[in-house]
């Protein structure tokens, strides 16, 4: 569920801390960089389950309207609609999902007032109201609903923000992403087939797999590496290079040599957007200029070996 994008970022900040002091050990290395992709997974439930809570809050909502001593006509009819949305009632009845959510302890991360925030927001927003107009929603309209909260109000509300902020520090690497997917899965839902909004959790363990081969295979590999880039260095020493550019830099080249499976291009093209992102404002030339040099002479001496057509491109 996680893009290889920001497993590779978390792999590169890893691997700050590992070039800071050679001598801690892989295993906390890895121990750390597995918590790290555990805490983006527990990000990704936490928006889930804030979705639900969200929906759900329409029938609390109604019954202390309905609780006054002097209730208005607007009291009244409150519509409690979003709460049996057909996504919301999948969610509720999903067993997988909520073990899953009580195992990893994820109603602690839920802030009812954040709840609260996200609902009286969304009340006052013209496609919610136009959504509690409509008598029995369809399937359609239902999945538009959820897609438009996920695009609109949880990625604009202040308080979520900042309590998400709190409690995650990878909530600025991930969180955009992970709604992203979150959509996809409403896009792709229908209450007819077996999906879940976990179900790709395997995949989930095979690109942990794949973050943690490229920690090691880049600290295991570090001298060779650095023989390669050092050459390329026209006009700099080694110690003076960005420490996140060396890194980068180091990632590329593990990737083009030990991942036969990963395209050249793709490996390149990810390192020079993450220094754009992470680095400093000259990096991307920088890497750019570096990385084409060592692929050239890689190619060259025939030690980029890719399985697949295009690989190589």
């Amino acid at each position: 569920m996680l893009g290889r994008r920001n497993l590779r970022i978390k792999v590169m900040q890893t691997l700050y801390a590992w070039e800071t002091d050679h001598d801690v050990p892989l295993v906390k290395l890895e121990g750390h960089l597995k918590g790290q992709i555990q805490k983006s997974l527990s990000l990704y439930l936490t928006n889930v389950l804030y979705l639900i809570d969200v929906c759900q809050y329409s029938m609390v909502d109604k019954a202390k309207r309905l609780a006054r001593y002097i209730k208005t006509k607007e009291d009244e009819n409150a519509s409690t609609s979003i709460a049996a949305n057909a996504i919301v009632t999948f969610l509720l009845n999903d067993t997988e999902f909520n073990s899953y959510v009580k195992s990893e302890g994820i109603k602690n991360y839920i802030n009812e007032d954040v709840v609260k925030s996200l609902y009286v927001e969304l009340c006052g927003r013209q496609k919610y109201k136009d959504y509690c107009a409509i008598e029995k929603p369809t399937l359609e309209q239902d999945k538009e609903i959820i897609t438009y909260i996920l695009k609109k109000s949880f990625q604009s509300n202040k308080d979520m923000e900042h309590h998400l902020e709190e409690l995650f520090i990878n909530y600025e690497d991930d969180n955009s992403l992970l709604l992203h997917i979150m959509g996809k899965y409403v896009e792709a839902f229908s209450p007819d087939k077996t999906t879940s909004f976990i179900q790709n959790l395997e995949i989930w363990e095979d690109e942990k797999k794949f973050a943690l081969d490229l920690l090691a295979k880049t600290i295991h590999q570090n001298d060779e590496l650095v023989a390669i880039i050092e050459p390329k260095l026209k006009n700099w020493e080694m110690d003076r290079v960005a420490v996140l550019d060396l890194i980068l830099l180091k990632l590329a080249v593990c990737e083009l040599k030990y991942f036969p499976t990963i395209p050249v291009k793709v490996s390149i093209n990810e390192y020079i957007d993450i220094s754009k992102l992470y680095s400093t404002p000259k990096s991307k030339d920088f890497v750019n200029g570096v990385l084409d040099k060592v692929k050239n002479e890689l190619i060259e001496k025939g030690e980029i070996k890719k399985f697949g057509r295009g690989l190589l491109e």
